[in-house]
């Protein structure tokens, strides 16, 4: 494979890798205006900043294919390595189940709008069908390659934030006129700071996650050494300006909490200008998905590709397309099985990625630190300031957001418990990974008896 994404192209993916804009973001909103619009603003600070800053230090020191799992491996050895990369390709398959239902949602929001929606609406297999005809082209695109990928994310990007950009300018005016909106109502009426903390940190932080997903592409880029830590430090105010100025906007034309849904930004469209920028963010919905799609089968399918290097999995997923040069059999057995993933509460989803993801990024952080203490001489093109303080800040800052995110998401539960237990069905997933290795080593260990 080889190293031929530019800066622009690294920047869309990595827009896709980690955003699609603000699609996805609208139940951070539903726990209220100003807490919604405060999580926007302070969350990448604790969260979103630190883990680019690693992602930055380590590619640039690291540039090969895999990324984080040779990190960690390096750095800890293969047991650390295969976690790391287990808990990241799992998390993928979380995600590969939000992206079909944001697309079928604005799909299903298209028909509504041309009334022709089905009788009765549109049913799970319908849903499944549509993400399906999405998951086959794009498939086709990544055996084609990271630059095919790159060109297709800058394209559907600018379709994306279109929509948004036109918002801005239509109701900007009305804000500045009456810039209480920016805060109030803090939480919806009834409803405890506490609550609306619980209902919206996740889902936030499922939208800020994902910088070192392009890592694992870090052979597939120009100049990887001096690109990677440009192209995420042009990417975070980018994404986050992507983020906080619709929503800042789309408050002023829907006031009520309770109606921040999936799928909203149509009616806010709908309401600043008429039915036909109600349209283009149906078109901009279905793009976001799109784009978030192939940039997660680009990233991820790297992860089975580097673990069949080192027998971890069948050789077959090492194979490489005799034309495009790509792992053909990575790519296509990740597209497969996000093929057949069903659908569940996006909310729910965005718990189980959360935990999943924030379990690797521990082990990438450590693997930083590691570097740092055994190897301080090791050229860095890129150096996160501040020595050793600044490294712990960093370190300690996500994993503190995690964890408080967890407790007061246990603490805050309904009555049923539901938010508990969905933190323990994320927990239980955990033990996946090093069950799997243990019986990779028992295996192994027969073989060769």
């Amino acid at each position: 494979m080889n190293r031929r994404l530019s800066l622009p192209l690294l920047i869309a993916t990595i827009f896709f890798a980690v955003s699609g804009g603000p699609y996805g973001l609208e139940p951070v909103m539903s726990s209220g205006i100003g807490l919604g619009l405060a999580l926007i603003v302070v969350t990448p600070i604790f969260w979103a900043v630190p883990a680019a800053m690693m992602t930055a230090e380590l590619t640039a020191a690291i540039p090969k294919e895999g990324g984080y799992y040779q990190w960690v491996k390096q750095a800890m050895g293969p047991f650390a390595g295969f976690l790391c990369a287990t808990w990241s390709w799992m998390y993928s398959w979380v995600d590969a189940a939000i992206y079909p239902v944001l697309f079928a949602e604005y799909v299903e929001s298209l028909f509504k709008l041309s009334g022709v929606e089905p009788p009765g609406g549109m049913n799970v297999w319908m849903k499944w069908g549509i993400g399906l005809a999405a998951i086959l082209p794009f498939t086709y695109l990544n055996l084609k390659g990271a630059v095919p990928v790159g060109k297709s994310a800058r394209l559907m990007a600018m379709g994306v934030l279109l929509p948004f950009a036109i918002l801005i300018a239509i109701g900007l005016p009305k804000w500045l006129h009456n810039p209480a909106l920016f805060v109030t109502p803090l939480v919806p009426s009834g409803t405890s700071v506490g609550q609306g903390f619980s209902a919206g940190l996740f889902v936030v932080m499922w939208n800020y996650l994902g910088w070192d997903n392009v890592s694992t592409i870090a052979e597939e880029v120009e100049n990887p050494k001096s690109v990677f830590p440009r192209a995420l430090a042009w990417s975070m105010p980018v994404i986050t300006l992507a983020y906080l100025l619709p929503a800042m906007i789309g408050a002023v034309y829907l006031r009520d909490p309770s109606a921040w849904e999936e799928g909203v930004w149509t009616e806010i469209g709908r309401r600043a200008a008429g039915p036909w920028l109600g349209y283009l963010f149906v078109f901009g919905g279905i793009l976001s998905s799109l784009g978030m799609f192939s940039a997660m089968l680009l990233t991820a399918s790297r992860l089975p590709f580097v673990m069949a290097r080192d027998r971890y999995l069948p050789a077959a997923f090492a194979r490489m397309h005799p034309k495009f040069n790509t792992p053909y059999v990575a790519i296509l057995a990740s597209a497969a099985v996000y093929s057949i993933l069903s659908f569940s509460s996006f909310q729910d989803l965005a718990i189980v990625d959360v935990v999943l993801y924030s379990a690797a990024l521990a082990l990438e952080f450590a693997a930083l630190i590691v570097f740092r203490i055994r190897e301080p001489d090791r050229p860095r093109p890129y150096r996160i300031p501040g020595g050793y303080l600044g490294l712990a800040i960093v370190s300690i800052l996500p994993m503190a957001v995690v964890v408080f995110g967890i407790v007061n998401q246990v603490q805050e539960s309904t009555g049923e418990g539901k938010g508990a237990q969905v933190v323990q069905w994320s927990l239980a997933a955990l033990l996946i990974a090093p069950i799997g290795y243990g019986i990779r080593h028992l295996i192994s260990r027969r073989d060769l008896a």
